[in-house]
């Protein structure tokens, strides 16, 4: 018994990769379409820190299934599950030293 991946499998699972990256794009794009430049910034960081996390642990998620369906591009999934794991962890860390952080005050 062979214990390859089907070639329709990594076909699925790359169309749910570009489904998690466009949703992080539209997550930071919509915004811009909608705040004032003075604000952006600002409205940024706060969906990050707020419904971002759950964009982003889908995403990571997302990548560190690929580790194990789509060997061929192993180091993209380790590139964006670095990412995506930093992303959580700034998030968390803003959460515990929130009256610390002024820029998020301002």
């Amino acid at each position: 018994m062979s214990t390859s991946i089907p070639e329709y499998k990594i076909k699925t699972f790359r169309w749910l990769f570009y489904l998690s990256c466009f949703q992080i794009l539209v997550f930071f794009a919509v915004p811009a379409l909608i705040y004032p430049v003075q604000i952006l910034f600002d409205m940024e960081i706060m969906a990050a820190l707020t419904v971002g996390v759950l964009f982003a642990l889908f995403s990571l998620l997302v990548n560190l299934c690929g580790l194990s369906i789509d060997t061929d591009r192993k180091l993209l999934y380790i590139i964006m599950s670095v990412i995506m794991g930093g992303w959580i962890l700034w998030a968390s860390i803003t959460w515990i030293f929130i009256e610390y952080m002024d820029y998020l005050l301002t």
